[in-house]
């Protein structure tokens, strides 16, 4: 069986993601293609898009949201992603049922979760904020106090939305989706579609997943979609063409005989990759794309996945938004070890692209986030 090294690892996952060479694509066809894009910020996507995509527009983006083409919802890990219509009518069947089994520990008041989910979906049918869901709900279904229910914080609505079939609705502001947001039912959203068929969205899943960041362990399929080993054989036996390989350290790795297994020594440009960007995430062993020894320095304790860049293939700092004036921008760089000139020079051209394209619409983007010191983020460099 053949073995892959970890730079081979580095530049396959780099090819299927677009970080050795932009695509000339679509957003639409893009966000398909890449395993659909992490939105807990919105402004990610957009700057996962920028990174990847040549041409880059985000009008383009905005379209494919109000046409309700690309939507943002809850998906793989129990996180949001921004996701084709088609994605998501085929993924959140076979993600619903983990999503909804960590969750029923929080047994309610009055109803059944069924019961309560049908509730807030017929309220749903237009988008609905979310103080409107909490309070229908809570009108019907009390929360109780008692040992192993939930508290008088919580409520119906904050558990169900966390599982249940509904679209962030967006509406006009940069990036699309306000911070308080509002919800609509999918297959109100989606003129009506009912969800696919639940094993063969587990295929789906599956195959995009191994397109867009093979090869890969099942512990890495585990990692990226949140669903147990046992749940995603099911998807599995329905490939038939599943390639086998190792790694380093012997784990199995899986693919199709169409992804791409670059030369390790193909040249990987400089990138600079937002907030929580799936290429970091993606992964149960992440030293093809994260050295163990930055890890502390970009995953932040409360789970914050910090913006970084990356320098042949692998991160090797951060990078935040300054703004000296309204309407301009600046992209600080921090790197976690000296950068050879030329290297750093082309760093900083990249960066200066990030600030002139972030200037009209956020020029301090991830600003309300509280970056912690030069001098913490090299203490957490072993």
């Amino acid at each position: 069986m053949k073995v892959l090294t970890t730079r081979e690892l580095n530049r396959a996952t780099l090819a299927r993601q677009s970080l050795l060479e932009r695509a000339v694509e679509a957003p639409l066809a893009a966000v398909h293609r890449l395993g659909g894009l992490q939105a807990q910020e919105a402004a990610s996507p957009y700057l996962a898009l920028w990174t990847r995509l040549d041409h880059f527009d985000p009008a383009d983006v905005d379209r494919a949201i109000r046409d309700r083409r690309l939507v943002k919802a809850t998906l793989m890990r129990g996180t949001l992603h921004l996701v084709t219509a088609r994605d998501h009518a085929r993924w959140h069947p076979a993600l619903l049922d983990t999503l909804r089994r960590r969750w029923h520990g929080a047994v309610l008041a009055q109803g059944s979760p069924e019961e309560l989910l049908e509730r807030a979906l017929a309220y749903a049918e237009v988008p609905r904020a979310n103080a409107a869901l909490r309070e229908h709900l809570a009108r019907q279904s009390p929360p109780a106090t008692e040992t192993g229910r939930i508290t008088p914080a919580e409520d119906a609505w904050t558990i169900i939305r966390r599982y249940a079939p509904v679209i962030h609705a967006p509406a006009a502001v940069t990036w699309s989706y306000p911070r308080r947001p509002s919800f609509v039912a999918a297959t109100a959203w989606l003129d009506g579609a009912g969800p696919a068929d639940e094993l063969a969205g587990l295929e789906a899943l599956v195959r995009t997943y191994l397109e867009a960041f093979g090869p890969a362990t099942n512990a890495d399929l585990a990692q990226w979609s949140g669903l147990p080993v046992s749940r995603l054989r099911l998807g599995l036996e329905r490939i038939d063409d599943i390639v086998r390989s190792r790694d380093e350290a012997g784990r199995t790795l899986l693919d199709l005989p169409t992804g791409a297994l670059p030369d390790p020594d193909t040249p990987a440009p400089p990138r600079l990759l937002p907030m929580w960007d799936s290429v970091l995430l993606a992964h149960d062993v992440r030293t093809r794309v994260l050295p163990d020894a930055y890890r502390k320095a970009v995953i932040a304790r409360n789970g914050d996945v910090l913006p970084t860049f990356l320098v042949d293939g692998f991160v090797a700092g951060l990078w935040w938004a300054e703004a000296d004036a309204p309407g301009t921008a600046r992209i600080r760089l921090e790197p976690f070890r000296p950068l050879k000139r030329p290297i750093r020079v082309a760093l900083e051209e990249e960066a200066e692209r990030l600030a002139a394209f972030v200037a009209p619409h956020e020029p301090r983007v991830y600003g309300r986030y509280r970056w912690r010191s030069l001098q913490t983020v090299r203490n957490a460099v072993t």
